[in-house]
């Protein structure tokens, strides 16, 4: 197995299944857990994040398809997507950035239509190929209609795009919105825009406190 990425609660690994590409997702033992509460742990948020990628894509959302999950190993075997990511894509000139930030929108607007808060949507976590777009890295997501919860989305794609692309920061978030508004519909996205807005003035008032 190839490690592509060591995080800190679980390793990713690149390998075949079944003569497929795939991605090996390991939750490891954390030391400071009590052994048995860590392996309870372990394999709910296993179960938890391999129903959430069915989830999202039965409500139309391009994730990467499952191919094994193990409770006991703690372990998610999914389809690997070779494509480019988003962070990569922004940063080149040239690219068609309004029609790829429309359907990113799309694919968040689906999402939290399916009751889904992905819970670390930045640049980096999007994917596009021929295909399309295409959401990854579901460790951190839950089920949720809150509109809070989906506008702590938003605001992450926002905050992302103004730390690592300020240049282009507003026209992409725009096109997104588009998107966005698209997909959900326009009383939706002004109820979860003007809870974004909350979200923010909160964040500025504690940093002045």
């Amino acid at each position: 197995m190839k490690l592509v990425y060591r995080g800190a609660e679980a390793d990713i690994f690149s390998d075949e299944w079944a003569g497929e590409k795939a991605i090996f997702k390991f939750r490891k033992p954390l030391p400071y857990r009590h052994p048995e509460l860590d392996a309870e742990i372990r394999a709910q948020r296993t179960v938890r994040e391999a129903e959430i990628l069915h989830d999202a894509k039965s409500s139309g959302v391009s994730t990467p398809s499952l191919y094994y999950v193990s409770q006991r190993e703690s372990l998610i075997v999914m389809e690997e997507i070779e494509g480019t990511r988003l962070k990569s894509f922004l940063e080149s000139p040239g690219r068609d950035r309004a029609r790829v930030s429309t359907e990113f929108g799309i694919a968040v607007g689906r999402l939290h239509l399916g009751g889904i808060m992905h819970g670390d949507l930045t640049t980096s976590n999007v994917l596009l190929d021929d295909g399309g777009v295409h959401l990854i890295d579901f460790g951190l997501a839950t089920h949720s209609i809150r509109v809070e919860d989906h506008a702590v989305d938003l605001r992450l794609i926002k905050e992302t795009l103004i730390g690592a692309h300020a240049e282009i920061a507003a026209r992409v978030m725009s096109s997104f919105v588009k998107g966005y508004t698209r997909e959900v519909g326009e009383a939706r996205a002004r109820t979860v825009g003007r809870k974004l807005i909350e979200i923010e003035r909160r964040g500025r008032y504690a940093r002045l406190e």
